[in-house]
């Protein structure tokens, strides 16, 4: 009865513009550009309001959620500088008691209503009730994320509220995108093209750092001065290559595939100047296989070919000519080399937190030595061990590098059997958020296991499309496979 209600309201002709708009793929631009504004100029709780209002708007009468994925990849950069907690700014902005209240209350309303949607709508799929691959794997990382350290003696409230954050954002957009997407022929191509807007925007907060805020300082690139209003250098470095995937996903698929094939280069170029190494260590690995996969297969290989041919005889020429410059702006990765800026002691303290209590582990507050913690700027989360294996053995115990385990095999089965480029898309942008999180912490701030959620969520929705066991629009069995224009397979 209440649904019948809300789509008598969606034919109006009012909200049949306001959903035909977000709907669309104008709106992403739209949101990007006003999240690229805020982190400017500094409006951060108007912005909030503002995205809290489009997700209660969209949730209720939108048939399609993909709109949801908007604000989720792209919130979080709109934090500006001036309000960073984050040496040099320092700014106590995002302790105030009025953000903290505000921020809260849109929070619940936000829930409210996805939860409301999940209950009184009839969705696209049932995440409980269907065998789907990657759930009970999910699930179990939930799991021991809520339990972390529940047997340590120094237990305390703040793991059992930590934990099921961390938990809800491993899990929670994986069920509701599950049981609310629709899925479409573009869904994977709207997916893409949001994360290249989401490197494109941080493109041009690093470009603004460079141009204003004096990164080159003495003919060098002070990392120091790599400081967002959402991160720093290493954050900075993870999310370009986490989303650089898309570029190279578009290059394969779009007729406009070879503005997206330069982008992903340009968007490598700005992970190699964050100075973050374990950044470019693993986006280099994923780089090399793309464009070889693209100068193999693909809508441009001859350009593709010419391009990287042309592009290495000018870089080996640069490098030549201009050797003692270049070695002066990099100067940190040449002073730096392998060194394991500590890394290796604060792992050695996991283990030993890890054997202090192997079951369940120690949890997430505890300081990572007796005497010792790096005390990080950022309230939001708990110092970390900069290894996810570590993490979890440190703060889950063995539980937890068990489930995160049964996680991944299950993950694997998800995308490679029949795999499609899709999945395959899926999976590097999964791969360099992992793979980078074995050296730094990503996988355990809530933002970016949001993102890799939603896109275990677009793995199930792909594997079931592809296997026609799922109804993706009409609600009608489908064995179609999604193919590329141009292309016979969609593998890889």
């Amino acid at each position: 009865m209440l649904e019948q209600k809300i789509n008598t309201l969606r034919d109006k002709k009012a909200i049949k513009l306001l959903t035909g708009f977000f709907d669309g793929n104008i709106y992403p631009a739209v949101y990007a550009v006003l999240a690229l504004v805020c982190s400017f100029v500094g409006f951060e709780l108007i912005f909030f309001t503002v995205t809290a209002a489009i997700i209660v708007v969209t949730t209720l009468f939108c048939r399609d959620t993909k709109s949801t994925f908007v604000p989720l990849v792209l919130a979080v950069y709109a934090v500006s500088q001036r309000h960073t907690p984050q040496p040099p700014y320092n700014s106590d902005y995002l302790y105030s008691t009025a953000f903290l209240v505000t921020v809260g209350c849109l929070l619940a309303v936000v829930l409210a209503v996805m939860i409301f949607r999940l209950i009184a709508y009839k969705g696209t799929g049932n995440v409980f009730r269907t065998r789907t691959k990657a759930r009970w794997g999910l699930f179990a990382l939930g799991a021991t994320l809520l339990l972390n350290g529940v047997f340590y003696e120094d237990y305390t409230i703040k793991n059992l509220f930590g934990g099921i954050a961390l938990a809800l954002s491993f899990v929670w957009f994986y069920i509701y995108f599950y049981n609310t997407l629709e899925w479409k022929e573009d869904t994977a191509g709207y997916a893409a093209r949001l994360l290249v807007l989401a490197g494109a925007v941080i493109l041009l907060q690093l470009a603004e750092v460079y141009i204003f805020d004096g990164a080159v300082d003495g003919g060098s690139i002070n990392k120091g001065a790599l400081v967002l209003g959402w991160g720093m250098s290493n954050n900075i470095g993870g999310m370009l290559a986490t989303f650089m995937p898309a570029s190279f996903y578009l290059a394969y698929k779009s007729r406009c595939g070879i503005a997206y094939y330069i982008f992903g280069f340009a968007v490598f170029a700005g992970v190699i100047l964050t100075l973050s190494r374990t950044s470019v260590l693993v986006a280099s690995a994923v780089f090399l296989i793309c464009i070889i996969l693209l100068s193999i297969k693909g809508r441009h290989v001859r350009f593709i070919r010419i391009f990287n041919i042309a592009l290495v005889a000018v870089l080996a020429v640069l490098a030549a000519v201009f050797a003692d410059e270049l070695a002066r702006i990099f100067r940190y990765y040449l002073d730096r080399g392998l060194d394991d800026s500590g890394r290796f002691e604060i792992w050695e303290n996991g283990v030993r937190n890890f054997l202090r209590a192997p079951v369940f582990g120690v949890g997430f507050y505890t300081p990572i030595a007796p005497d010792w913690s790096y005390n990080i700027e950022n309230w939001l989360f708990p110092d970390m061990y900069h290894n996810t294996i570590i993490q979890l053995l440190a703060s889950c115990g063995g539980f937890g590098v068990l489930a995160y385990l049964f996680h991944i095999v299950q993950g694997c089965f998800l995308v490679f059997k029949r795999p499609t480029a899709e999945r395959i898309f899926y999976f590097f942008v999964i791969l360099v958020l992992s793979g980078i999180s074995m050296g730094d912490n990503h996988l355990f701030h809530v933002f970016p296991a949001l993102v890799y959620s939603a896109l275990i969520a677009l793995c199930e929705k792909d594997s079931e499309f592809c296997e026609g066991k799922e109804t993706c629009v009409s609600g009608e069995k489908n064995d179609k496979v999604v193919k590329p224009e141009g292309e016979n397979e969609t593998s890889l």
